[in-house]
């Protein structure tokens, strides 16, 4: 993962010296994100491996190449940031499940637990800045 890292961040360097807007725009490379999803459905069937695996590698690259441009300007910290931060909400939420009918009611909990704790954190940063 961290080669990966390396070349988006090389990758948006080579966008900003390039100065083409739309590699730069949030909505486009959203939307080229949904894009790669609709190839992935495509893709899902039977001995198609190859195909899959590289559709899912263009979400992979499109979620790290954004990242790279919030990081940017400043909207995130990092992709480890956000890796450290999802690794946290879903071992939250899926440690506690037992694998019965119990798990949506933990699940609802848990989750409005991280909802109450995201908010305190957005206030706490709002103060500091």
């Amino acid at each position: 993962m961290k080669r990966l890292i390396e070349l988006a961040v090389l990758n948006h360097q080579i966008d900003l010296k390039r100065g083409e807007p739309k590699y730069m725009d949030n909505e486009w490379l959203l939307n080229s994100i949904v894009d790669e999803v609709k190839e992935v459905k495509d893709e899902i069937k039977p001995n198609n491996v190859a195909h899959l695996e590289d559709e899912l590698s263009d979400i992979l690259w499109g979620w790290l190449t954004l990242v790279e441009k919030l990081k940017d300007r400043g909207y995130v910290t990092s992709h480890e940031a956000i890796l450290q931060r999802a690794l946290k909400k879903y071992e939250q939420r899926i440690l506690p499940l037992k694998g019965n009918e119990r798990d949506y009611v933990i699940w609802k909990e848990v989750k409005t637990r991280q909802k109450e704790e995201l908010e305190r954190e957005r206030v706490n940063s709002l103060k500091k800045s």
